[in-house]
């Protein structure tokens, strides 16, 4: 039983880095379309296998890969998911000219 425990521990890293980089895309298709600038490209939210997409990777690695070969796996799909997320999202607010917005909705 303490063995699984700490195998969940070394995967704790990468499983957060996974979130901010999904919590990030949320955030920027959020101001996106506050911002008047529609939602995110239908190619990139592919490309990141949406939530459900996402889910059952994880899941699946889960269930064929050792731990530390789940948690090197989930530490490669948290980097891809957050450059591709990153890059796309600098790409698009410098090259759009989209005001930035506040919370209260007003422009800054």
């Amino acid at each position: 039983m303490l063995a699984a425990k700490a195998d969940v521990n070394g995967a704790l890293p990468a499983a957060f880095g996974l979130v901010a980089a999904v919590a990030y895309h949320h955030y920027d298709t959020v101001y996106r379309i506050r911002g008047n600038a529609g939602a995110p490209p239908a190619w990139l939210v592919r490309s990141i296998g949406g939530h459900e997409g996402r889910t059952l990777l994880v899941t699946v690695l889960a269930a064929l890969l050792t731990a530390s070969q789940f948690t090197v796996a989930l530490t490669a799909l948290a980097v891809a998911v957050a450059l591709v997320v990153l890059v796309e999202s600098i790409r698009f607010w410098v090259s759009a000219g989209a005001p930035a917005v506040h919370d209260e909705g007003e422009p800054a």
